[in-house]
């Protein structure tokens, strides 16, 4: 009963670790990494084990960081089953065929620069991912299932984005068991649309995210007066407020927001433009999945036979003719587009077309890995390349911490705490300053025996 450690050790994206009991192996995530193009290729192209030996793989929820590389482990020989909530399943099928399409639109647009001996490869491909598909075995919460003989799962509630989970392990071999705790994304209590986390308890061992495990948020509902003052602000001189979002549930949370301060007429009836074919489909998904909503967004909306993410002045674009359209308006509006890194996706023609214009407004709301554009924006530079062109940034930059969907330290200790994990806690998915002003919190209250910070490739075996 082992547990090796391949991603997500050494930053926040591109978790995998795999487990063994009994001589089966299995994969716990298959994020893909994000970060600086080169680290990007050469971490994501292959893998540090054998995909042929897992015989089967555990997602606890749809974010690419935690799923995107599935589609090139099938690629590369996995055969098993990949195991995940109801809503994950339903999530990924539009999420591994948009990362797909990225990657082959991304390699096409380089391959133009280059000799025909020269040219790249996408990572995996939009038949790759359709590979992928067949293998989802959806599980519903709070019901104990196996995965191979000697590791049984149960998943919990985790209240970071639709469908996400919180995973109990129970191992057994040869006569010994140990109980595994796993906090996959951990979320916040009040977020918009979902439930609040619910609690992982009574295991031995425990590996949770340490995202923000140096700092506090603000309150969440401060987010939405915020995100009224901004958009006051802005439009008052005539600008754009553009918000480079994650796809799935920070897009459908931004437009949840702006739905409830529209009927309480915080802000001005202004255009809002949802320019994400994916977080478009991601919004119908989330209609189909009512049951998981929270108390506030039935009361709110369902009560009254509205749907939470369709208002007054909501374009929904899907195809690239009406997305560069919006370039061609220049009243006040909302622009919401993909990726949240700044990446990939329609964003950075946005940003590149919006970036320059000081009466605009560009609204961090979610994290910024390392070398990423998002990153260079929250820290400060006034010129970055977008789409092979230097531009200056004279946009307003501002950065809204309270929407996060991941815990912050008070909420990482007290959920710890109520673990009962007592043997061994594994920190991971975060930066080396938030995992170790974590474990300097953890080690003043005396929660555990040990805090162990993993480094790539090392494993534990669990008594």
């Amino acid at each position: 009963m082992k547990i090796q450690f391949f991603g997500a050790c050494d930053g926040v994206t591109g978790s995998q670790y795999v487990l063994e009991v009994n001589g089966k192996k299995v994969l716990l995530e298959c994020g893909f990494y994000q970060g600086r193009r080169a680290d990007m290729e050469r971490i994501n192209r292959t893998f540090p084990y054998d995909p042929k030996s897992l015989d089967a793989a555990i997602l606890s929820h749809a974010h690419i960081d935690h799923s995107g590389n599935l589609p090139n482990l099938v690629k590369q020989g996995f055969s098993g089953k990949i195991f995940c909530t109801n809503a994950t399943a339903a999530m990924l099928e539009p999420m591994l065929m948009d990362s797909a399409g990225i990657q082959e639109h991304d390699i096409e647009y380089l391959n133009r620069k280059l000799k025909p001996e020269q040219e790249l490869e996408p990572i995996y491909t939009k038949k790759d991912a359709q590979e992928v598909l067949g293998r989802f075995v959806p599980k519903a919460y709070h019901e104990w299932f196996e995965v191979v003989p000697g590791l049984k799962i149960f998943f919990q509630e985790a209240g970071h984005i639709l469908g996400s989970a919180l995973v109990t392990m129970h191992f057994e071999e040869n006569g010994k068991t140990a109980r595994f705790g796993y906090s996959g994304d951990l979320g916040r209590k009040f977020l918009p649309i979902l439930r609040d986390p619910e609690q992982i308890t009574d295991v031995e061992y425990l590996m949770i995210e340490s995202t923000y495990g140096d700092r506090t948020h603000n309150d969440i509902k401060s987010s939405y007066d915020e995100l009224a003052k901004i958009i006051n602000e802005t439009s008052q001189r005539g600008g754009k407020i553009i918000i480079p979002s994650f796809a799935v549930e920070r897009a459908q949370e931004l437009l949840y927001i702006i739905h409830e301060l529209k009927d309480r007429k915080a802000i001005p009836d202004i255009p809002v433009y949802l320019d994400s074919p994916l977080a478009v489909r991601i919004v119908n998904i989330f209609s189909e999945f009512v049951e998981l909503y929270d108390d506030e967004t039935r009361e709110h909306f369902l009560s009254k036979g509205e749907n939470p993410f369709i208002f007054s002045k909501l374009n929904l674009v899907e195809s690239s003719d009406g997305s560069k359209a919006i370039n061609t308006m220049f009243e006040p509006s909302v622009i919401i587009a993909s990726s949240g890194m700044c990446e990939f996706g329609r964003i950075r023609h946005h940003l590149k077309n919006n970036i320059e214009n000081p009466n605009n407004t560009i609204a961090i709301v979610g994290y910024q890995a390392k070398d990423t554009l998002g990153r260079k924006l929250l820290d400060g530079m006034k010129e970055v390349n977008i789409l092979d062109r230097r531009v200056k940034v004279r946009a307003q930059i501002v950065v809204f911490n309270s929407l996060s969907a991941h815990a912050d330290q008070n909420d990482l200790l007290g959920f710890i705490k109520r673990t009962g994990a007592r043997k061994k806690i594994f920190l991971v998915h975060g930066e080396d300053k938030s995992k170790e002003a974590l474990k300097a919190k953890l080690l003043e209250a005396k929660i555990s025996s040990e805090i162990v910070i993993p480094k790539t490739g090392e494993f534990f075996e669990f008594v």
